[in-house]
C-alpha cells in the first residue's frame, strides 16, 4: 500500500496509476526529441519470423531444381515454421522453469516435442543428440540419453 500526501490529506492507494487516465492530454515524450529509441518491448513484425534466406535454402535443397513457389507461398511458410519454432520453444521453456532453471537443454525440447504429439520425431532427434555428441569431445558419452 503506498500513502500520497494531496493537499494536506493523506490518501492510501493500492495499484498502479495509469499516466493516460491521469493525465490523457499530457504528451507521453519530449516534443523536441528527434532521436528516440523505440521501447525495449518493440519488435517490427518481421523480427518474429525465420528469416526467409534461411527458409528458401531449405527449400531449394529439398526441392527438385526446377521447382518455383510463390512469394506468397513462401510467407505462409515462413509464418509456419517461425509459429512451429515458438509453440515448441514455449514449451520446452516451461519444462525447464518447472525444473527451475533458466537454460533450455536439447533434452526439454524433445520432452516438448513429445508432449506437443511430434513422437515420430522423438526418435530421429534423440539419434541424433547422440551422434552430435559423441563427436564433441567436450560434450562426452556422459551426456548421451536413452
Amino acid at each position: 500500500m503506498v500513502m500520497y500526501a494531496v493537499l494536506g490529506m493523506r490518501i492510501a492507494f493500492a495499484g498502479t496509476i495509469n499516466p493516460m487516465s491521469v493525465a490523457p492530454n499530457l504528451p507521453t515524450s519530449n516534443v523536441g526529441d528527434q532521436n528516440q529509441a523505440p521501447p525495449q518491448d518493440f519488435r517490427r513484425e518481421t523480427d518474429l519470423y525465420m528469416p526467409m534466406t534461411n527458409i528458401v535454402r531449405v527449400l531449394r535443397r529439398e526441392l527438385p531444381p526446377h521447382a518455383k513457389i510463390s512469394d506468397d507461398a513462401m510467407e505462409i511458410i515462413q509464418e509456419c515454421v517461425s509459429e512451429f519454432i515458438s509453440i515448441v520453444t514455449s514449451e520446452a521453456n516451461e519444462k525447464a522453469h518447472r525444473e527451475y532453471r533458466k537454460t533450455i537443454h536439447p533434452e526439454d525440447v524433445i520432452a516438448a516435442m513429445s508432449s506437443l504429439g511430434f513422437d515420430n520425431y522423438v526418435e530421429p532427434l534423440t539419434v541424433y543428440l547422440n551422434k552430435y555428441r559423441a563427436e564433441d569431445p567436450e560434450r562426452g558419452a556422459s551426456m548421451q540419453i536413452q
